[in-house]
């Protein structure tokens, strides 16, 4: 019987406490878990004693609270994945020719980058994969003895043996098809296919599924007859080790200075990624720099206002007496006051219910003015604003909560920590993420 009741009490906090939404902003470096236990040690050194209701109604809502400031945490965090939490840094790279040339930003400092930094660059050859073409051959025909056979592969200085069975029926058709399950099956870096000539006949042809030559390399892969007893003559009957297109680096020019790639996609000085897609004309260039993704800010900023809203909304919920939600309510919607004098010349307001609105015509001149850096710098400090005081909320729940006080704490003694007691209905019940 007892295992029954802590089978329905497990249950019954699995399905309506542990969270369901679990995020990368919920996982923490040692130093960041360390953090949050000093704020918690800290507010409770000298903390008053207070006298916790013993309800369900207010264990529920103080889970709540925590998961609500959770979950905005979150999707602050969420908007981008640097390294300061809320900062609105959205850059990206450019080319004049997309077609031709296309550049990521992969830089760590936009503000610095943006407009600074670019280079030109004409590309002369991409980097290409060695292909093989074998003989084509009439499908229905046959040419090789009903026998067990084997060829090897040498590719990045390793051999591979590869064995098939031919029987009596066998066509070149079937053979081909044979070959090309083993060589895609094998998972070594070569893919094969069945390719046919305008004259219905059929060939193997096997590709690398890398490109270039590395230096020393005179051919990416070779086939060749096995040695290892089984019956060979495969390989130059079908002709495997036909080479049709060798292996080629990238051959490109960086502000007039040559250089080459094994591969088609990059890195330049640790600032962009590219991916050439087509060879430029005879002296034509194409620059590359760092722009301001307008967009991506617009977006980054509306999703901002959207999570603000959505807390201060389910703050504005259900009313419980014993529930201080017009507590948590002013403190969220204070820090928008707090801030909101220098945000209207970006478009967003404070409405009567406290919720923020946006200007789109506004924030998009904001964005796109030649001072958008300083237009900014109120949204960057609200956004961190927010991320503090949601890291607050989700230390000490409790004060939410209606818990009256059994006794200060004497300030002349010298208290230790007792780091759980925020915690007791909600931080505890939370380790699935903390």
């Amino acid at each position: 019987m007892a295992g029954i009741s802590l089978n329905g009490a497990y249950n019954h906090f699995i399905q309506d406490y542990v969270s369901k939404d679990v995020t990368h902003a919920d996982t923490h470096r040692k130093e960041e878990l360390r953090d949050v236990y000093k704020s918690i040690a800290k507010l409770n050194k000298n903390s008053p004693l207070y006298l916790l209701t013993d309800d369900d109604k207010s264990r529920n809502d103080a889970i709540d609270i925590k998961e609500r400031a959770r979950q905005l945490q979150g999707n602050i965090i969420g908007l981008n994945n640097q390294e300061d939490k809320s900062s609105l840094d959205h850059s990206s790279g450019y080319t004049t020719d997309e077609e031709k040339v296309t550049a990521s930003y992969i830089g760590k400092n936009p503000e610095e980058d943006v407009g600074n930094i670019g280079f030109d660059i004409s590309v002369s050859s991409l980097a290409s994969a060695q292909v093989n073409t074998g003989r084509f051959l009439p499908k229905d025909g046959t040419g090789l003895a009903a026998d067990n056979y084997a060829f090897d592969v040498r590719i990045n200085k390793q051999e591979f043996e590869f064995q098939f069975s031919i029987y009596q029926n066998d066509r070149n058709i079937d053979i081909q098809d044979k070959i090309a399950k083993l060589v895609n099956k094998a998972s070594i870096g070569l893919s094969a296919e069945i390719v046919e000539d305008n004259q219905g006949r059929s060939a193997l042809t096997i590709s690398s599924t890398r490109t270039g030559l590395k230096a020393g390399e005179a051919s990416q892969f070779e086939v060749f007859e096995s040695s290892s007893g089984l019956q060979t003559g495969s390989v130059s009957y079908l002709g495997l080790d036909q080479i049709s297109a060798p292996a080629s680096n990238a051959h490109f020019a960086l502000n007039g200075e040559e250089k080459a790639s094994v591969s088609n996609r990059f890195t330049v000085g640790g600032k962009f990624e590219l991916q050439l897609k087509s060879t430029t004309a005879e002296g034509e260039t194409i620059s590359v720099g760092v722009k301001k993704d307008n967009e991506a800010l617009k977006e980054h900023i509306a999703s901002l206002i959207k999570n603000y809203n959505d807390f201060v909304t389910d703050a504005s919920g259900e009313k419980n007496p014993k529930f201080k939600s017009d507590k948590l309510k002013s403190e969220i919607v204070g820090i928008a006051k707090q801030h909101m004098a220098n945000m209207e010349d970006t478009g967003i307001r404070l409405e009567g219910n406290g919720t923020l609105s946006i200007d789109d015509e506004l924030l998009t001149q904001a964005i796109s003015g030649a001072e958008s850096n300083e237009s900014l710098a109120p949204v960057k400090k609200f956004a961190g604003a927010l991320l503090d005081k949601a890291k607050d909320i989700s230390v000490d729940p409790m004060k939410y909560v209606d818990r009256p006080v059994v006794n200060y704490k004497n300030p002349d003694n010298k208290d230790f920590n007792s780091p759980y007691i925020t915690s007791e209905y909600s931080g505890m019940m939370f380790n699935n993420y903390c």
